[in-house]
Formats: C-alpha cells, structure tokens, sequence
C-alpha cells in the first residue's frame, strides 16, 4: 500500500478515500425529483384555484387570491381602518413604481407620510361618531 493510505485513518466523520465525494462532481447528481415542488409553487397553486362566489344573486367563479382581495377592499370600504392602512400601503407597494422619473412618482414609492394617516384616522373616528358632517363637529352659540 502506498504511504497516503497507511496514514490516513477510517473512522466517524472520515470515511473511506474510495467513498468520498469527487473533485467536480455533484453531491446530488440526479437533482430535486420532478414530482417535489417548494412552499412557494404550493402556496401559489392554491391561490390559482378556482371557488365559486355568491354576489348578489348570481354566482361566479374565481380565484382564492381574487376573493381575497374583493374582501378586503369590502372590508376597507366598510370602514375597516387597519383594513384600509394596509389597502393604503400595498396600493403604494403595487402601483408605485412607473419609470416616468416624476416627483409623483418618487412620492409613491415613499407611501403615505404619517400626516396622511392621522388625516384618516380623523376622518373614520367622525364617521364612527355620527355621520362625518363638519358641522356636527362645531360648537353652536345659541347667544345665552
């Protein structure tokens, strides 16, 4: 035997020279399997599946992430405040980025600045008060 092997000792976390992993050659040469797809492939085919919606009087079908998406506007349009901050900001997120190089186009990319928020904050706790009319808000001096 030659002196490389005399040497070199065979044991745990040292396995025989013959049954290690070649210069250049792949730890896993036949790959991921075609049938084993990740989290993400898996999360999307369901959102793409089909269910069938009532609206109405009529129904129709369509995608999960379409129902999705008609609830939680519903939701924000209903007066849902956490619903509509968070409709606000993924409006930004989506249609934020046009390439036309405007100020416009910079301020959306930002989102919404934090007087934006208080403004409707404001507004929905009116509407949660009474019905949202400005003079409601004011004091009347009725002179005496």
């Amino acid at each position: 035997m030659s002196d490389d092997t005399k040497e070199y000792e065979v044991g745990y976390g040292k396995p025989p020279k013959t049954t290690q992993f070649k210069k250049g050659c792949s730890g896993n040469p036949k790959g991921r399997p075609k049938g084993a797809k990740g989290v993400n492939a898996s999360l999307k085919r369901e959102l793409e599946a089909k269910i069938t919606v009532r609206e109405g009087n009529h129904e129709t079908r369509i995608s999960k992430a379409e129902a999705i998406a008609k609830r939680f506007t519903a939701g924000a349009l209903k007066g849902d405040t956490k619903l509509l901050m968070a409709l606000l900001k993924l409006d930004a997120d989506l249609f934020g980025g046009t390439d036309d190089g405007s100020e416009q186009a910079s301020a959306a990319l930002k989102g919404p600045e934090t007087v934006d928020y208080d403004i409707l904050r404001d507004f929905f706790s009116s509407q949660q008060d009474g019905d949202g009319d400005p003079e409601d808000d004011e004091v009347e001096d009725d002179g005496s």
